[in-house]
């Protein structure tokens, strides 16, 4: 299980259900951290990365669009349907 709670083999699978609604040319990882910046209480995210190689990957994603209403609500939905009942503790 992840340190969340979520069962190993669920969140594999939650992975590849959240590429299929990354916008055309964007990545997860890009999807991810523009979903956090599009909240305006944000004001930084430091993102992890296992190579040097993922870091313009990273900060690029400050330079792409909002996400679109509709797919935080759907993200929003997703969360709360398929995830939220995984949880361990407050996140």
């Amino acid at each position: 299980e992840t340190f969340a709670g979520i069962p190993f083999r669920t969140g594999l699978d939650i992975v590849e259900e959240l590429k299929e609604m990354a916008p055309e040319g964007m990545s997860l990882a890009q999807m991810s951290l523009r979903w956090i910046l599009d909240f305006d209480a944000v004001t930084v995210v430091i993102p992890g990365s296992k190579s040097p190689l993922q870091i313009p990957d990273n900060v690029s994603a400050t330079n792409l669009p909002s996400l679109p209403k509709s797919l935080h609500n759907k993200l929003s939905s997703f969360y709360n349907e398929n995830i939220s009942q995984h949880i361990r503790g407050k996140y």
